[in-house]
């Protein structure tokens, strides 16, 4: 019995030393599975994260997508009315009559030109002339005081100005000068002065800014010093010695920077797509256009900075300007011509709401000045109200607003208040970010005292303070750009650490357009 119990004793030792064990191994599942449970929520997170980050770029494509059909849409009905226009120009004015015409603008031209030369040679005549009758003069009043040259009231010297000159006989130096001889001089200046204005009011008409190809022509204003031939001159400038100023008016200016534009577009198109500075193209068109003569290449060139400088409160010229002096990326003006094609588009359909489809041209002043303010949602309330003014002032009495007219230009290229005030800005809104932007990227650089390098990391944080609601696609875009690689290259680099030089990234960031994002749903409708 004895020995029965003992055994038993031991199987129950036994039987708690596995349970024990089995305890144990319970705790560590237990454990195991709670671990695993934590393991499996985290992991759901990341994957939410994911998706949002996912959905986000998805949702980028999508809208990028759409604003790239948007805009082939909108090229597409400009290349239709381009056609349409110059079928219509045909039907008007028929082929052989464009090229009458122009032969006879040419004529006009060369006559002209002769016309311009004949006056100058009159003009010297006449000078010639008036100086040797005040030559004339002095000596007979020099010698009329011992001569016997008094006037009827018994002074010496005659008493009559006039009677003076033309009747006295006077001793100089080559002996006597008959009053003759001075009549025949005042009737000549006489005719001169006559043949001159007979010249100047017949020129009245022509545009002088056709002469530029004229090398005879002389014009009557100064002269631009060149700035040389050094490679830190532009090769459109770059000229030895005093170039003629033709002081061209701003219709020939803004001719002469469509023609520059269309020329490049052209120009890129038969090239593939080739990028190429304004700069750059500047020369190339006008080695074409003056068939590489330098000295008028540098002409046309110092000219037309003269006038886009003059005309500088004009949209277009002041855009040309600045793209062409490297101030700003050609892709300021696309998003400008964007913006203008953009407007009349919304209002547009906005009015075909409103009319079951069938747009009338016209839009209610209140309505298309709350549908202007949810498209431009960065503009500032006193802007805004600028334009209204300029708008109400430009419809006048009128509750409509004909949309489709507002951005039509006149004869001169001059367009309405209210397009000028929106166009100027837009490119003023654009340079206001561009120096707010580089001036906090400075300032961090400064607080960071990294003697010119920044990481990647601060760069985004800087363009996400400037501009909050710019979305993280479009830093992305910039920093890539800035950096000078691929996003994805340049996101692997950020996530390193990388650094990079300021004034680099500055300048390769500056190569395309820099402007603050639409707040999405700001103003609801």
């Amino acid at each position: 019995m004895a020995g029965e119990n003992e055994s038993l004793a031991k199987k129950l030792d036994y039987l708690k030393i596995e349970a024990n064990n089995h305890q144990d191994r319970h705790d560590e599942l237990k454990n195991s599975t709670v671990t695993l449970t934590q393991a499996l929520v985290r992991l759901e997170d990341d994957n939410t994260a994911r998706a949002l980050v996912e959905n986000t770029q998805q949702s980028e494509v999508l809208r990028l997508k759409n604003a790239l059909e948007k805009a082939n849409t909108a090229v597409d009905r400009l290349k239709h009315l381009s056609v349409d226009l110059e079928e219509q120009m045909q039907s008007l004015v028929s082929p052989e009559v464009m090229a009458e015409k122009e032969s006879q603008v040419v004529v006009l031209r060369k006559e002209l030109g002769i016309m311009r030369s004949n006056h100058r040679l009159l003009a010297t005549k006449f000078y010639t002339l008036k100086d040797s009758m005040n030559r004339v003069s002095d000596k007979e009043g020099g010698g009329e005081g011992e001569e016997e040259g008094k006037g009827e009231g018994g002074e010496e010297g005659g008493g009559g100005g006039g009677e003076g000159r033309g009747k006295v006989a006077a001793r100089t130096q080559r002996g006597p000068v008959s009053s003759a001889l001075v009549d025949d001089l005042i009737e000549q200046i006489e005719k001169l002065k006559a043949t001159m204005e007979e010249g100047k009011a017949r020129k009245t008409d022509v545009n002088e800014d056709a002469h530029i190809e004229n090398e005879s022509f002389q014009p009557d204003g100064n002269y631009f010093n060149s700035r040389g031939a050094g490679e830190d001159v532009p090769e459109y400038l770059r000229y030895e010695g005093p170039l003629r100023n033709w002081r061209l008016s701003k219709r020939e200016c803004e001719r002469c920077v469509n023609d520059v534009w269309m020329a490049k577009e052209e120009w890129v198109e038969d090239n593939e797509g080739e990028s190429i500075h304004l700069s750059d193209f500047m020369y190339i068109y006008l080695v074409e256009k003056f068939e590489s003569n330098q000295a008028l290449i540098a002409e046309f060139g110092y000219n037309m900075i003269d006038a886009l400088e003059r005309y500088i409160s004009d949209s277009d010229c002041k855009i040309f300007l600045k793209i062409l002096q490297g101030e700003l990326a050609e892709e300021v003006r696309d998003a400008e011509l964007g913006m203008l094609v953009e407007i009349p588009r919304v209002m547009e359909d906005e009015d075909m709401a409103i009319h079951s489809g069938n747009p009338s041209g016209l839009l209610p002043l209140p309505i298309y000045m709350r549908r202007l303010r949810r498209l431009l949602t960065t503009k500032s309330e006193h802007s805004f109200n600028k334009l209204q003014k300029a708008l109400a002032f430009e419809v006048k009495k009128g509750r409509n607003v004909a949309y489709n007219e507002l951005f039509e230009e006149d004869e001169d290229g001059n367009q309405g208040d209210f397009c000028e005030l929106l166009r100027a800005q837009h490119l003023e809104e654009i340079i206001a970010y561009d120096k707010a932007l580089v001036d906090a990227i400075g300032e961090k650089e400064a607080k960071e005292g990294t003697r010119g390098w920044l990481k990647l990391s601060a760069l985004r944080d800087v363009i996400g303070h400037v501009d909050v609601d710019k979305p993280r696609a479009e830093i992305n875009i910039y920093l890539a750009r800035g950096y000078g690689l691929g996003i994805q290259e340049c996101m692997d680099k950020e996530a390193e650490g990388e650094s990079v030089v300021v004034a680099e990234f500055v300048t390769r960031l500056r190569d395309g357009l820099l402007k603050r994002s639409e707040k999405i749903g700001a103003v609801s409708g």
